[in-house]
């Protein structure tokens, strides 16, 4: 039994860094909003994993708003329609055992205080964190107005005080009072060094999973990309279970076949950064469209590589775009361990063989010429794309049991967010 130890808020803080990506107007929210919150914390005298399961909500907290046009709304002092996508990273994170409590915590970051009321939300409890982060969220969102400048505390806390009891907690407004006037606060919040001054000042904690909480773990990761999109919902189950498939038959071990299928799941996870309006466009991409969507595994490898026991996986998921020749991206490396090998011709085999909003699904005829012809090109390793052939049926079968139960997760959790 193979065990992974997982630094949670380096992971989350990597990942909120590339989900800010989408849009120059939102970058670093998430990290900024986590330094808040860890400074609310320290201000109210919460305990060490009350703080832990606060920063780590913070970092993760627009994590269910899929689309720019989401994350931008997110940015108006006044959300017209502010639980949606708090409701839909609620849905995503409860379904990993380890992060039950912060999902709350996301669920109910925009509740109103509304004199007291706001303890309980459609009959729910709702954390004190939740109103904790709802105010860090915001002051942040105030901290904008100022076009790049140092912020003004006393603008900001003119603001949140005309909230108080309505919008906030008084006793967390009272907290952020504390430091407001501290300088080293605001300049903090503009730093180039903030993921520096976070990973300096708060806690990490080391999430040891064994094989089946990773792989939970690794599906949770992968459903947060896929689920983005329609098209896309089902492709990363589609890519692991054929990597796997492919693995077995060329005589790995079981314990090689898992971490295959781990990286399999984790391929596509750079694609944080990237807008759903992207990866629903159906006519062609421009330019700084195609270079964003190109750059992907670039944030995959940047992102697992915060996992010490992932060291082999991060190159492996994140060189699936790598070519023999040279000419795949963005890293240009002609020669490749033969897992990341596999896992490029998994990802070529399962999106030719998907619906995509450009085009229709082909059948296994034309996908066995596509992939021979990419081979011939030096594209894909032969000798893999050979044996994959061998077995067409097989791990047709395999790619569409695995996306017909992700699709069917999809549907539910899609279902629940209505």
């Amino acid at each position: 039994m193979t065990e992974y130890h997982i630094p949670v808020l380096e992971l989350v803080l990597t990942m909120a860094n590339a989900v800010d990506l989408v849009s120059p107007a939102v970058g670093g929210h998430h990290k900024r909003v986590t330094y808040l919150s860890s400074q609310l914390a320290r201000e109210l005298g919460l305990s060490s994993p009350d703080t832990f399961d606060l920063v780590v909500a913070a970092a993760l907290h627009d994590i269910g708003a899929f689309s720019i046009k989401e994350r931008l709304e997110t940015l108006e002092f006044e959300i017209a329609s502010p639980h949606a996508h708090a409701e839909m990273g609620y849905l995503f994170l409860h379904r990993f055992q380890p992060f039950l409590r912060l999902a709350d915590i996301v669920r109910f970051h925009h509740v109103r205080w509304d004199g007291g009321h706001g303890a309980t939300f459609n009959g729910y409890e709702v954390p004190a964190s939740s109103h904790i982060l709802h105010l860090a969220d915001r002051i942040d969102v105030l901290s904008l107005d100022e076009e790049g400048k140092i912020p003004d505390p006393t603008k900001i806390l003119d603001r949140i005080e005309t909230e108080r009891g309505r919008t906030f907690k008084p006793e967390i407004v009272d907290a952020f009072h504390a430091f407001a006037a501290k300088e080293y606060i605001w300049l903090d919040l503009r730093s180039s060094n903030l993921d520096r001054i976070l990973s300096d000042t708060l806690s990490e904690q080391i999430l040891v999973l064994d094989d089946r909480s990773m792989l939970s773990f690794a599906q949770l990761l992968a459903h947060l990309v896929d689920f983005r999109s329609r098209y896309t919902s089902t492709h990363t189950a589609g890519v692991a279970e054929t990597a796997r498939f492919i693995a077995e038959h060329v005589g790995m071990d079981p314990s090689h076949c898992r971490r295959v299928r781990l990286a399999g799941y984790l391929h596509d996870l750079g694609k944080l950064a990237v807008g759903r309006e992207i990866l629903d466009k159906e006519s062609g991409l421009e330019e700084q469209e195609y270079g964003l969507l190109k750059a992907h595994p670039y944030f995959t490898r940047r992102i697992l590589e915060t996992i010490k026991d992932f060291s082999d996986i991060a190159i492996w998921a994140s060189a699936h775009h790598e070519r023999p020749d040279g000419t795949g991206y963005p890293f240009h490396e002609r020669h490749q361990p033969i897992e990341a090998q596999i896992i490029a011709v998994a990802d070529v085999f399962t999106a030719i063989t998907e619906d995509r909003p450009y085009r229709s699904a082909m059948n296994l005829d034309d996908a066995a010429k596509t992939l021979r012809q990419m081979s011939a090109n030096c594209l894909l390793d032969s000798t893999l794309v050979e044996l994959a052939l061998t077995h067409q049926h097989e791990l047709d079968e395999t790619r569409r049991l695995a996306q017909a139960e992700a699709s069917e997760q999809y549907a539910a959790i899609m279902a629940q967010a209505v």
